[in-house]
This record gives C-alpha cells, structure tokens and sequence, in this order.
C-alpha cells in the first residue's frame, strides 16, 4: 500500500506541474513569450537579444512556395581532375593543383630554396615571389635550368636569369594555380639587368616550361608529405568563381579574361557530361540539352542501366551564353535568345558547371 500510495502521489504531483501551468505549455508550443514588463519606479535596463533572428534574404523567391526537399548536394565533386597538373591555353602555361594555396605556399618556398634559386623577394600576402639573377651557360631550357640548379654544370657564363612566380587561387574551390615569368639578360648584351620590366610573356618558353615541370613533379612528391601551412597566404583563397541566385536570372561570374572563361565553361560542360549540340564562339552560345535529373557522376555503368539519358527535345534544349562585363565574364542560362530559362533550371545548370570547372 505504501509503494502504491507513492505511486500515486507522484503522478498527481506530475499531472500537477503538466496541466496546472498550461500557460508555459502554450508558450512552449508557440515558441515565444512576452516580454519582460519591469513596473514604474524600477531600473530599466536595455534588453538585447542574445540570439538575434536575421533578416531572411530570398534572392531565388521560394517564400511561400511548395516544393520537396531532397538529399543535400554533394559539397564538391572528384570528377576525375588529375591532383597536380600542367594546363595550357594558347600561349599561356600553368601549374593546377587541386590544393588551397596556404597548403602550396611552404612548399613552393622549399623547392626554390633547394634548387639553388636564391629568393630576393618573397610574399604569402600576394603570393609573390621573385628570384635573384641567376647565372647560367648556353643550352636548351632545360640544360639552362640544370646549369642554374648545379652551378658545377654552367662551364662558362653567357646569361643571366630572373624567374618571377606567382600563386593564384583556381576556378575550382580550394584549387591553385602557378604561374612562372621569366626574363633574361645576356651578359655582352646591350639590356642592362636594372632596366628589365616584367611583362605577360616570358623570354624563354622553353625554359619557363622545363621550370614548370620540375616544380609540377616536385610538389606531385612533397605536397603530401607534411601539413605545412602559410596562414598569411590564407588570404588568397577566393575562387574565381562565383554563382549568384536570383528570382528570374541567376549568373555565374568568372574573374577571367574571355578566353579563358570560354574555354573553361567548355571543359566542364564536357567533363559534367551535359550533351552540347553546338556552340557559336563569336556570338558566345553553347548549345545545350540538359534536365533536372541530370546525374553528372554516373560513371559507364551508370549511363549504361540508368533509364533513358536527356530527351532530345526543345523542353531539354537550353542556350548557355557568356558575356563581358568589366574585368569579368558572366554566364547565363536561356531558353532561346530573347527568352530566360526557368530560374531554378538555370541555377541548378550553373552550379554544375561551377563545380566542374577547371
């Protein structure tokens, strides 16, 4: 009796504290309560929310729209981009790597030191580095480079070279890209070493290439051998990307030169798998056919069994267009030439393309 009179007075005690406060129950469920009133007479001190509710920013308009939510997106994809590579477009040579820049730094910083080319000017800030002139002898590029490396190999002096290398942050997110500029000065030249400007082209592709693909191998070996990292160089990783969302036409800008953003919107269309019909280069049109089920990752196999690719059909056709605008280039989704796509087709298409481009 006494275990049962127990008993019962507990759960009387519970129901009590349940039922008997019914406001706080409401307050719970509604998740708000009023604000504290102090009475006349007292302190009135400033009340500040601790967790304040920002405003809602809804550049795509979903505010009062029905949709179902999905598994979330993948937040970057391994396409098959080779780690450490050296790209090319028309006269212009890089080192791509898929590594954040405060990760490349250091080592860059260790292969120079260890080549014999003696840094003059080093800086994580803007991923700048400039060499000291470099004597070497008569050769190709990369016997020049061998010289300059083993200065018991230069045998008799002809030139002298300055190497100037520069970091840059990738199209992809958390990707870097190198570039080397080289300039040379003969010794019984009439240029003097003082008067020497840096410019877009080196003196000696050939030369600048063999640099490139020392360093290229090198960190292919080192840039997984330790977790060095230039926190000062940090502050170059913004992508040259950016996707921007609106209600009726989303943009994808790239901080490149037409050229390169040409290229690159090419590259990703194609490593995504997204079937291109045409393109017209001088009016800047891809010709696309793509659908909000498109499955970029699928690999043979997955094409092979998966139900039916892209119906090619004008529902599927889309145009992709790029266009100048100041120091950037713009890339935006039509239905035809006059006409924009569905704003979530379109965001969805650009983001593909973002995520895929090198």
């Amino acid at each position: 009796m006494l275990r049962v009179l127990s008993i019962v007075l507990l759960l009387t005690s519970l129901s009590g504290c349940w039922f008997g406060n019914k406001e706080i129950r409401d307050r719970l469920e509604n998740g708000t309560t009023a604000r504290v009133v102090i009475p006349e007479g007292l302190d009135q001190p400033e009340f500040v929310d601790s967790m304040p509710i920002p405003e809602v920013d809804d550049p795509r308009g979903l505010a009062d729209r029905d949709y179902d939510i999905g598994l979330p997106e993948a937040l970057s994809t391994t396409f098959g981009v080779e780690k450490i590579v050296i790209r090319k477009l028309g006269d212009v040579r890089w080192v791509f790597l898929d590594v954040p820049i405060p990760t490349v730094w250091p080592r860059v910083v260790e292969y120079w030191e260890a080549n014999n080319l003696t840094i003059e000017t080093a800086d994580p800030g803007t991923g700048v580095m400039v060499s000291e002139w470099l004597p070497s002898g008569d050769g190709t590029g990369e016997e020049v480079f061998e010289s300059i490396r083993s200065p018991a190999l230069q045998g008799a002096v002809t030139q002298q070279h300055k190497f100037r290398l520069r970091l840059e942050p990738g199209v992809r997110n958390g990707s870097t890209e190198v570039f080397i500029q080289h300039r040379q000065v003969m010794l019984n030249g009439p240029q003097r070493m003082d008067q020497v400007q840096w410019t877009d082209e080196s003196d000696d592709d050939e030369l600048e290439g063999a640099v490139l693909s020392a360093l290229a191998f090198s960190l292919g070996e080192t840039i997984a051998a330790g977790q060095a990292v230039s926190l000062v160089a940090a502050g170059l990783e913004e992508s040259r990307t950016e996707l921007v969302p609106d209600r009726e036409r989303p943009v994808l800008k790239y901080r490149l030169d037409f050229n390169r953003a040409w290229a690159t919107v090419g590259a990703a269309l194609e490593n995504a798998r997204i079937n291109v019909e045409d393109l017209n280069r001088s009016d800047a049109y891809y010709y696309v056919y793509y659908s909000a089920d498109h499955r970029p990752e699928l690999g043979f196999l997955g094409r092979l069994f998966r139900r039916g690719d892209v119906e090619v059909g004008v529902e599927n056709k889309y145009l992709v267009h790029l266009d100048t605008n100041d120091d950037e280039v713009h890339v935006t989704v039509l239905k035809d030439q006059e006409t924009l796509a569905d704003a979530l087709i379109a965001e969805r298409l650009l983001k593909i393309i973002k995520e895929y481009s090198t």
